[in-house]
């Protein structure tokens, strides 16, 4: 249709439109480059919608979550951290993995891949 965007960023989060600002530079994770656009959306477990975005520089395509401990995870962001902060407030794991949904093995890896990146945090103060 006429005046539809064919932006998979505009697509994935209608909200942006209304939003003027950047707020970091994403970077192309093999050569570095700031020229790199949003290529395609992808849906992960509960509908999350995350993005590929491709290089002008190189052609490499990577997602917003490449090089990062949320590398991989197939759980949206936004429930890993509730599950965190609930055992964090001091859930217990049984009822934490009833509530939310998810076994206890994942998480342990979440807390396994994320644990580093408190101690990384806290010597940034």
């Amino acid at each position: 249709m006429a005046g539809e965007s064919h932006d998979p960023l505009a697509a994935a989060y209608p909200f942006l439109q209304w939003v003027n600002m950047t707020l970091t530079h994403i970077r192309c994770t093999d050569c570095g480059c700031k020229d790199v656009k949003a290529q395609r959306t992808y849906t992960i477990k509960h509908g999350e919608q995350r993005i590929i975005y491709a290089c002008a520089s190189c052609g490499g395509t990577f997602s917003s979550t490449s090089n990062t401990p949320m590398a991989h995870l197939k759980t949206p962001i936004s429930v890993i951290a509730q599950v965190l902060s609930a055992l964090t407030e001091g859930m217990g794991i049984n009822a934490v993995t009833r509530l939310y949904g998810v076994s206890k093995n994942s998480i342990y890896r979440w807390q396994e891949r994320l644990s580093g990146l408190k101690k990384l945090y806290c010597c940034l103060r």
